[in-house]
């Protein structure tokens, strides 16, 4: 290739590439956008569904606080509006009627179900979710005690928005996760069950009026073929993080025998796991927890030292409160919900995948039988260099 060749033919690809700078064809302006930071799903009747969004309020130089302070419907710097439609999609397209701006969702962390559209099923609605380019995986579902729209638009007092409440409660780890992603696992895994958070109203501190509150998670919203069929209280919900290895963040209060006073420990870090055994036509199931925790208050006599036996028998405590927990949820889950919230079958089917493929179709009549053990072992690394005892 002589010199004017290659001239010619970095010339031409100059130009070709000249093609591709031209990138704001496409462009989608904030000001042209209307901004979703939560969503609402509720079921209005047989036939339709409502969806409510809520929606962030632009603050321009020449806007006071009080003037964003009369929005309807929403905390001062939002306002909730909502639409109803056969689905999500028809209702998302009379919603879009009432904006002068394009809604977008990329923005929504926060979806928010009615228990009562729950109860109906929540497949459907995931494939729109999923579908579309705009709503985050990451963002979190929860599930409502009576309308969805209703904790949407409450007033926050912490936080900007109602949104960004469960937003925080969900980022602390305190309940059971609750990833759009995550929920997608759930609904596709060999137990055909679902765990989300319960979320219920609480008063406001200061108002008088009960049904004014803001919203909070109180224990777990047990889903089967994406149906709601039963609430796990608080108490039965730490069972289960225990047992699935979502335990993150918790304190864990004792009664040591024939003393008066408590022990508190706060949770460091945890490790469960699940291990499967068929033997002999038997199914069980042992699960291994192993926690790692620091002591953060005794009111007991015991003094607590790395080198007395005193230490040792907390720990021995600490675990059978954790073997406790996990089993009271292994004893609902068979009795009460009738279903494998731990998913048990993933762990079968992963270690004996031919034995799970001829045996698939009967295992709702073969879980309630299991054998469950529950090994736990609790260190407490962290006892605490003060001693109240030299006190007394």
């Amino acid at each position: 290739m002589n010199r004017l060749q290659r001239f010619v033919s970095l010339f031409v690809g100059s130009l070709l590439l000249c093609l591709l700078l031209g990138g704001c064809w496409d462009r989608k302006e904030v000001n042209d956008l209307a901004l979703v930071t939560g969503v609402a799903i509720d079921q209005l009747n047989d036939k339709f569904i409502e969806v409510s969004v809520q929606i962030y309020i632009p603050q321009g130089s020449g806007q006071g606080s009080e003037a964003v302070g009369q929005a309807t419907g929403g905390t001062g710097t939002t306002f909730v509006q909502s639409a109803y439609g056969v689905n999500i999609a028809d209702a998302f397209s009379q919603l879009q009627m009432k904006f002068s701006r394009k809604i977008f969702w990329g923005h929504a962390e926060v979806y928010l179900f009615g228990a009562a559209k729950v109860e109906r099923g929540l497949k459907e609605d995931m494939d729109f979710f999923m579908r579309d380019s705009e709503p985050r995986e990451r963002a979190y579902i929860f599930v409502s005690k009576g309308k969805a729209k209703t904790i949407l638009e409450k007033h926050s007092i912490l936080e900007r928005n109602t949104s960004e409440v469960l937003r925080e409660m969900a980022v602390n780890k305190t309940s059971i996760n609750s990833s759009m992603a995550h929920l997608m696992e759930m609904l596709e895994d060999e137990s055909n069950t679902a765990l989300l958070p319960w979320v219920e109203l609480i008063q406001a501190p200061g108002e008088k009026d009960p049904t004014k509150g803001v919203g909070y998670i109180n224990g777990t919203a047990i889903l089967h073929d994406g149906k709601l069929i039963g609430i796990a209280n608080d108490r039965v919900t730490r069972g289960i993080m225990w047992a699935i290895n979502e335990m993150n963040n918790t304190i864990i209060t004792i009664h040591p025998e024939d003393l008066q006073g408590t022990m508190s420990v706060q949770l460091l870090r945890n490790r469960s796991r699940i291990v499967p055994v068929y033997k002999n036509g038997e199914w069980s199931v042992t699960i291994h927890v192993h926690s790692k925790n620091q002591m953060i208050q005794n009111t007991t006599e015991i003094d607590i030292d790395q080198s007395s036996g005193s230490l040792r028998k907390a720990e021995k405590q600490l675990a059978e409160n954790i073997e406790q927990r996990i089993h009271l949820a292994m004893d609902e889950a068979k009795s009460k919900y009738k279903a494998d919230i731990f998913n048990f079958a993933g762990a079968f089917h992963r270690k004996y995948p031919r034995l799970w493929k001829k045996h698939e179709k009967e295992w709702h009549t073969i879980f309630p039988q299991i054998k469950v053990t529950v090994k736990a072992k609790a260190d407490i690394l962290r006892p605490g260099m003060f001693n109240t005892q030299q006190f007394k």
